[in-house]
């Protein structure tokens, strides 16, 4: 008769395999091992953002009319004779007030900014109002 060779428990290969891979079906346990055999995938690359738009250069348009009312707020105070000099000056503060709530409510900056250049004009080439400003 034949001697029977002796059973071994376990071979080195499976002893070093973790319990949890041995329950695995045979078709998840294939799948991984073969995603482990093959090379890693290059990094996503990331997509490319343009740059952000640079802001414009200077005050907004609301922040110069703005600054053209408070301006003409500011010479009916300081005008040498503000008696002659305050209709002229309520006028343009109403049309600035009006220019700024415009603004403020998202009217086109075209026309507003038109309008705007022109009242500045306008002071500009007023002597009271240079007269005034001159003093403040």
């Amino acid at each position: 008769m034949a001697k029977k060779g002796q059973k071994r428990s376990m071979t080195k290969k499976a002893a070093a395999k973790p319990a949890r891979a041995a329950g695995r079906p045979a078709r998840e346990a294939a799948a991984s091992s073969t995603a482990k055999s093959k090379a890693p995938a290059p990094p996503k690359r990331m997509p490319v953002v343009p740059p952000p738009v640079p802001a414009p250069v200077g005050p907004t348009l609301g922040e110069q009319a703005e600054r053209l009312r408070d301006e003409i707020l500011r010479s009916k105070l300081t005008h040498p004779d503000p008696w002659r000099y305050a209709p002229k000056a309520r006028a343009w503060g109403e049309r600035a007030q009006t220019l700024v709530e415009q603004l403020a409510a998202g009217r086109q900056a075209s026309g507003a900014q038109r309008d705007l250049e022109a009242l500045a004009r306008e002071l500009q080439a007023d002597r009271d109002f240079k007269e005034a400003r001159r003093i403040f």
